[in-house]
């Protein structure tokens, strides 16, 4: 198993800190969620499957559009299909990715096409990729989707949708009930999920895993240490926590977003990034080759254990172990479902139920603190007298309140 911190390309990178900063900062690269091409694709196609079973109608279809930038006309934003602002929308399809001649580059959206093409293709029955009005009418479409792998600020998806609330045609169908709207994301920052919560569309946001950041990925004490790092490496930059301050700790096989602290993809004043260009490439070592391994990584670190393989690969000992991450994460300050997830790494959907158990077992009270006896619980992991928490195993298991149900 290779932390980020291990491999040659980071000892490269931590160089250019002051002796006194390289723990903190080789600390720091190791909470960064990575996300590897498979685990995107899987997220990305169960929360796929969650909207089509959620149709509003059984025999309508769901249309896939990849998020993309709305260029401006005269400072507004326009209707997403030509010609569509006012009267009956009519046309085709719109391109899956819109390339600037002066710009040839293709970011993550190429990447989120490809994965529409390919469901698309493979449930023709009930998904279309980028239809255009005559397509959307034809086949009944009840639902429209924008998919991202990762929404930031939140401003483009949020231009996005306003430029379909721009099709009088939409606009009709919507206040008729016959369209929802929603947005699939595989994560998402906080401040772009308020944005999207304000929308007038109201859309439905369904995200895969929650968002590590540098203010609430290291517990109270060390994200405060952690920020100070990002002030001051590299030196002279404007936007210490990347773009609008966000501050997230994710990665993915495609790349890192611009989100995420400046000293991990700046060039400023000479410095040598560890995602140069943003492209995770020289990185992908690091990356996990499974979900179990990404668990056992996120385990060792929040839960302190020499390895939690063992225990992942068991159905009764994995809800346990995620349990006990779980716990970890609220005593470190997280309060809502979608932090605990960012914090623990495991899915928004399965970090839900185990709040409500953790709930019902009373190891957590309504606002997600810590009650005693969860506070017990964790310190049966915690030992005294161990230089590092022991998992339990078949020779010694440790009790678990398997009768308790969520409701």
């Amino acid at each position: 198993m290779t932390f980020l911190s291990g491999i040659s390309r980071s000892a490269e990178w931590l160089l250019q800190f002051d002796e006194s900063d390289r723990e903190a900062a080789a600390s720091l690269i190791d909470e960064i969620l990575l996300v590897s091409g498979e685990a995107f694709q899987r997220g990305m196609r169960r929360l796929l499957d969650e909207v089509v079973a959620s149709r509003p109608s059984a025999d309508g279809k769901i249309a896939l559009y990849a998020e993309r930038p709305v260029k401006k006309v005269f400072g507004k934003i326009p209707a997403f299909f030509p010609d569509s602002r006012h009267g009956k929308a009519t046309g085709p399809g719109v391109q899956p990715v819109r390339a600037d001649p002066r710009d040839q580059e293709i970011g993550s959206e190429g990447v989120v096409a490809q994965l529409i093409t390919d469901y698309c293709r493979q449930n023709p029955e009930v998904a279309l990729s980028h239809p255009g009005p005559d397509k959307l009418r034809a086949d009944r479409v009840g639902h429209i989707v924008i998919v991202t792998d990762f929404i930031g600020s939140g401003k483009r998806v949020h231009d996005m949708l306003e430029a379909f609330r721009y099709v009088a045609t939409l606009r009709s169908w919507r206040s008729g009930g016959r369209l929802k709207f929603t947005v699939v994301a595989y994560s998402a920052l906080t401040e772009g999920l308020y944005i999207l919560e304000n929308q007038k569309l109201k859309p439905q946001v369904r995200l895969a895993v929650g968002c590590p950041t540098l203010f609430g990925g290291f517990g109270r004490s060390a994200s405060v240490k952690m920020v100070d790092l990002c002030r001051r490496y590299p030196p002279r930059r404007n936007n210490p926590f990347g773009f609008r301050g966000g501050g997230a700790l994710i990665a993915f096989a495609h790349g890192c977003p611009n989100n995420a602290p400046a000293m991990l993809w700046s060039r400023a004043d000479g410095w040598r990034p560890l995602f140069h260009g943003r492209s995770t490439a020289a990185t992908v070592e690091a990356f996990p080759v499974s979900e179990t391994q990404a668990l056992d990584e996120r385990a060792q670190r929040l839960l302190g254990v020499r390895s939690a393989q063992e225990a992942l690969s068991a159905p009764t000992t994995k809800l346990w172990v995620s349990t006990m991450m779980v716990l970890a994460a609220c005593e470190d300050g997280a309060r809502d479902a979608k932090a605990v997830s960012g914090r623990s790494s495991l899915g928004v959907a399965e970090t839900e139920s185990i709040l409500r158990f953790a709930q019902v077992a009373r190891w957590l009270t309504d606002k997600l603190t810590m009650t005693p006896l969860g506070r017990k619980e964790l310190a049966r992991l915690r030992r005294r007298g161990r230089r590092r928490p022991v998992l339990p195993s078949k020779d010694s298991p440790f009790y678990y309140p398997s009768q308790l149900r969520v409701p």
